[in-house]
């Protein structure tokens, strides 16, 4: 007998699924959950958006096979991402230059972007400071460095491009960078329009490889809006790679509906792009999964569904701004200074508070407040009802 996993040593538990565990076990009739990113709603649920109930019901009804998709998977679910992402007046499809393929979520599209920045031979893949934790532990799983660029000012929360610039201006031609596209995670300051086009430039004179990550969107400004920066970033970078997720913004979590996306600037680096990302794919989860695209293509191919689903995503980001202004007003109020003011200004499900790890714990321990030690707090899990309580617990760390 030869005990090989004898030699493994256990890993310390991912904090994030800890704090999800700790939350349930927690027996308090008081206590509130910022931590998982997920939406809910104002009675703590995270509900099935009725327009995918819809598309589902009619899926079931129609389908009449699970028979594997192909590598590139649900064709029309990946040509609605591409509209999504580059427009519907864009050329790039009809020119050969754009691939797409669906993936496992977004962390599946950001691991064939990673990988093929690899087979570029990038060593080096710059992330924002902060960023969401998977950025790194992805890319350095794949093999590769992580670098960071300076990205959030705490002291006015907003962009501190200066410090951005000049972090990417230590970049080497040849590196990898990720960019996050509406509602920056962990912090909710999002790039101006102007500040999209300077980057873009600054990728492009240095020679750096771009990948959007595209999570959240149609949660700050709207459909068209959210994406404005990004796609002209595109039109300036146009070697570039996608992450689009359909977790949040279509309520499906647990289906993995995601799409790796490459544009390139001639047909035949886009064909051989899509010859290398499909020979990823296949030698880590070989076939994409097939319900969650479906249901977005359903959606997005029926008007009727789609108004619906429209109507529910404005509906939901709606809520959030006006928890985000509530928690704001009630924090300004009770600490008597406009630092957390800039928080009414920030986009999505997250905003980042100054607390220290130390008060993290305590605030869980005292109070019944679960909050990440990195102070990353989920708008989306506020109840409006709470805000007032919760507002008063974190006046006493701020």
């Amino acid at each position: 007998m030869n005990p090989a996993f004898e030699s493994l040593t256990a890993l310390a538990p991912d904090a994030l699924l800890g704090l999800m565990t700790a939350y349930r076990e927690d027996k308090r009739a008081e206590k509130f959950d910022l931590g998982v990113g997920v939406y809910k709603d104002d009675a703590g649920q995270t509900p099935v958006m009725s327009a995918a109930a819809k598309a589902e019901a009619i899926i079931l009804q129609q389908q009449t096979t699970k028979v594997y998709e192909g590598p590139r998977g649900n064709a029309d679910f990946c040509a609605a991402i591409e509209r999504f992402v580059f427009g519907d007046s864009s050329h790039l499809i009809e020119k050969g230059r754009l691939v797409s393929l669906a993936t496992p979520g977004g962390c599946g599209a950001l691991y064939l972007g990673v990988g093929l920045m690899r087979r570029l031979g990038v060593k080096t893949v710059w992330v924002s400071r902060p960023t969401w934790p998977n950025h790194p532990a992805l890319i350095k799983n794949t093999g590769l460095a992580v670098a960071e660029y300076d990205y959030a000012d705490p002291e006015t929360g907003k962009v501190d491009f200066e410090g951005l610039m000049a972090s990417l201006s230590q970049t080497k031609r040849g590196d990898g960078i990720i960019i996050q596209g509406p509602c920056h995670n962990p912090t909710g300051i999002d790039l101006s329009v102007k500040q999209w086009i300077d980057l873009a430039m600054l990728t492009v004179e240095r020679g750096v490889i771009p990948m959007l990550d595209i999570a959240y969107h149609g949660f700050a400004s709207g459909l068209d809006a959210d994406m404005e920066g990004a796609r002209l970033f595109l039109q300036i970078a146009e070697d570039s790679t996608v992450s689009y997720s359909c977790s949040k913004n279509f309520g499906l979590y647990r289906e993995r509906a995601g799409c790796f996306l490459g544009q390139a600037y001639t047909a035949r680096a886009a064909q051989a792009v899509m010859t290398h990302v499909a020979d990823i794919s296949r030698t880590s989860y070989s076939m994409p999964p097939a319900h969650g695209p479906a249901i977005v293509a359903t959606i997005l191919g029926n008007p009727e569904l789609r108004a619906e689903w429209e109507a529910e995503l404005t509906e939901m980001r709606e809520r959030m701004i006006g928890l985000r202004k509530s928690l704001s007003d009630e924090l300004v109020a009770r600490t008597g200074s406009n630092r957390l003011a800039a928080l009414a200004s920030q986009n999505g499900m997250f905003s980042q508070v100054p607390v220290t790890p130390e008060a993290t714990v305590e605030m869980r321990e005292r109070h019944g407040l679960y909050l990440p030690s990195s102070g990353r707090m989920n708008i989306a899990g506020l109840r409006q009802a709470d805000i007032p309580r919760i507002a008063e617990i974190l006046a006493e760390y701020l």
